[in-house]
């Protein structure tokens, strides 16, 4: 098999095993969709929805690990973000791992709350991730289930 098809196959297979990765669903838990905008390099907002999380602020996001090369055909990242609410309720923090056919207008992975202060101290769950490129940046739509 070729070196494309290879990394096509794979990254589909990780996009497959992400979007099985099991968010929280024990009783309690809510549905949430947490919509992250930013620019490459810029400033980052968030609003969510759900009731559980506080409705808006900034993010910021460490990419960790990107594979992938100009020979093939597909790529994956690895990340950290971190979500600081505008009301002051706390912050929380996310890891996400994501995978993108080059030249797709989207990736797709999964999520998962690592830690957060204050109202989310004991938040946890996670979900599955779509990002969408924008010019200059990215819309990253986290939907899944969270308990505090």
């Amino acid at each position: 098999m070729g070196h494309r098809k290879f990394a096509v196959r794979l990254a589909l297979a990780l996009v497959a095993a992400l979007a099985l990765a099991a968010p929280v669903h024990a009783a309690g838990a809510t549905a949430v969709e947490i919509e992250v905008t930013g620019v490459f390099g810029g400033p980052e907002t968030f609003t969510t929805t759900g009731g559980v999380l506080c409705p808006s602020g900034t993010a910021t996001t460490e990419i960790s690990h990107f594979g992938g090369s100009d020979h093939s055909a597909a790529g994956s990242f690895h990340g950290e973000k971190t979500l600081v609410c505008a009301d002051g309720s706390g912050t929380f923090t996310i890891t996400f791992d994501a995978a993108t056919v080059y030249g797709s207008p989207q990736d797709q992975g999964g999520w998962h709350v690592v830690g957060g202060t204050g109202a989310y101290e004991t938040l946890r769950g996670g979900g599955n991730l779509v990002g969408t490129y924008i010019p200059d940046g990215i819309v990253d739509h986290f939907t899944g289930r969270v308990k505090t």
